[in-house]
């Protein structure tokens, strides 16, 4: 099967979505302003999610996915399929992943080069707030932890956050979720991560849904314990029980990474 036409970007997010016209808006204004393109895999949405890709970002394309069922190793084929597609760098995301930080540094490197990015996990203190969606998530909330743990891949049931990859060549992902376990290597681009950092009702069902589309033996992975199988009380025990407690005020360190994005400092 033949790839189809993409346009040949510089830099280019892809990312995978089922129903995230919740965080959509948020995620969308933040990356159409670091990636000059991307390509989003609709996993058969319901809900206003292509409306508003469309709506903000009209030039990025929207693929239907091939996969019947949303699993972490299919996934990750249909990535490196739609990766070896274009030029340049490239980085695959989910929606509740906002890439921060000094974009600018990337002009540096011509030749085949990969970067490990780290993630900054941040958990509202308290439960049930809504931000206001006029302002952008990294004004809103500053409480999180910084992931220091390069072996947080073996605790991914708990929803440990392991590193992600930008990269300007093709390559295979060696873990299935696009994992790395590997130290970050830029310390100023990471990963703001927002997936449990409000714990209000549109957060815990974006979580729980993901279940009714996954397969029987992905379900059965780690264990029995596959973090996207997850029960309301589960998924609320860790953050309260392996989050929450990491976290402290990254006021300072999140106006340090944010002054790139306030002055965009795009890749070219």
């Amino acid at each position: 099967m033949a790839p189809p036409a993409s346009p040949r970007s510089k830099n280019t997010v892809i990312c995978h979505f089922y129903n995230e016209e919740y965080l959509l808006p948020w995620w969308l204004k933040h990356h159409r302003n670091i990636f000059d393109h991307g390509i989003m895999i609709d996993y058969r949405s319901t809900d206003r999610s292509c409306d508003i890709i469309r709506d903000l970002c009209p030039q990025w394309e929207i693929r239907e996915t091939r996969n019947k069922y949303f699993d972490s190793q299919i996934i990750d084929d249909e990535v490196v399929f739609y990766e070896r597609m274009i030029a340049g760098w490239r980085m695959a995301l989910n929606v509740t992943e906002f890439l921060v930080g000094n974009f600018g540094q990337l002009n540096q490197f011509s030749g085949p080069t990969q970067h490990f990015i780290g993630n900054i996990v941040f958990v509202h203190p308290e439960t049930d707030i809504y931000p206001s969606p006029d302002l952008p998530l990294y004004d809103q909330v500053q409480f999180g932890y910084i992931e220091d743990n390069p072996n947080a891949i073996r605790i991914l049931d708990t929803g440990a956050r392991a590193s992600r990859s930008i990269h300007n060549f093709d390559l295979v992902y060696p873990m299935a979720g696009r994992h790395w376990p590997q130290t970050p290597t830029l310390n100023d681009l990471v990963i703001f991560y927002y997936g449990y950092t409000y714990r209000n009702e549109a957060i815990i069902s974006r979580k729980l849904q993901i279940k009714q589309n996954i397969s029987p033996e992905e379900a059965q992975k780690v264990g029995g314990n596959h973090p996207n199988t997850v029960t309301r009380d589960r998924f609320l025990s860790n953050i309260e029980t392996y989050h929450l407690p990491r976290c402290r005020d990254l006021s300072g360190v999140v106006e340090n990474l944010t002054r790139f994005h306030r002055s965009p400092n795009r890749v070219s």
